[in-house]
């Protein structure tokens, strides 16, 4: 079950999924930089942070009353706090609601389909006692993840450019997003190799702890390099050398990583990569 997180802001961060909900935020902020004008997705990007902040909330208040509550320190904080996240969670729902319906028109084509994939991933279904479905596939687990992220933060805000993409950028740019988003999924699939089901054959199971953090190094280097091409293709070179000490602290994480269940290490400093990316790199083209 891991250590309690005993810091009453950390709390929040971590058990309240607030700390992720700004990773997508600001994945999605990232993105509205380089489009001809970023108000729209800048709009999506704060709503995607209620949004992700409401998704994270339903789950986790759907099983409060659950049998097993005791055993996962989030459900245990959110039984304790239900009333105040019941409120939250609904006033960050209908804020969202509202900050993406002028959206719907630009984006719900890209946007429902990553939402149904998803909800075919998390929901277990059984026939007979036998698992089927999504969660059955081999190595799908960090892959549906980072492609889902990237959609989410790449591929729907670009839809909200006023001046038309076209469907060769969109993949392209959502594509190149995929390894950071990949590379920090199989950390945490590491920290998930002692409890996670042998079935799911994840890249750790597969491949061992040292072989998953190797495969996680390569896709974090070929990310920097995708990113470094990109931003010195659009003249931003200040942007290009800011954006490294971000790659710098994930690759520190990755050689650090074990399979054991710390919700600082992982939940603030792993997820914090998809953060401190985009804000080194901003600084930069701020600058340039």
């Amino acid at each position: 079950m891991g250590e309690e997180v005993r810091n009453p802001v950390l709390r929040w961060l971590i058990y309240g999924h607030v700390w992720v909900a700004l990773a997508l935020a600001a994945q999605s902020w990232w993105t509205s930089l380089f489009l001809h004008e970023g108000a729209l997705a800048r709009r999506y990007a704060l709503a995607a942070f209620l949004g992700g902040f409401t998704a994270y909330g339903v789950t986790r208040l759907a099983r409060v009353r659950a049998k097993d509550v005791g055993e996962y320190l989030n459900l245990k904080w959110y039984k304790r706090n239900q009333r105040t996240m019941y409120m939250l969670v609904g006033l960050a729902g209908a804020a969202a609601f509202v900050l993406m319906w002028p959206l719907w028109p630009h984006i719900w084509r890209v946007l429902v389909p990553a939402v149904l994939v998803t909800f075919f991933y998390v929901t277990p279904f059984t026939i007979k006692g036998r698992g089927i479905g999504l969660r059955e596939v081999p190595f799908l687990k960090a892959m549906l993840i980072a492609v889902i992220w990237s959609v989410a933060a790449v591929a729907v805000p670009m839809h909200l450019d006023p001046v038309e993409q076209s469907a060769a950028s969109i993949i392209g740019l959502t594509c190149m997003r995929i390894p950071l988003i990949l590379a920090l999924a199989i950390l945490f699939d590491i920290r998930d190799a002692p409890t996670d089901e042998r079935s799911l054959r994840t890249v750790p199971i597969v491949f061992g702890i040292r072989g998953a953090k190797a495969i996680a190094f390569i896709l974090l280097v070929c990310s920097a390099a995708f990113d470094v091409i990109f931003l010195r293709g659009l003249g931003y070179v200040a942007a290009s050398w800011t954006i490294l000490p971000g790659y710098l602290f994930a690759l520190v994480l990755t050689v650090a990583a074990r399979p054991v269940r710390d919700p600082f290490y992982y939940a603030i400093l792993v997820d914090g990569v998809m953060i401190a990316v985009p804000l080194c790199g901003g600084l930069g083209v701020w600058l340039g």
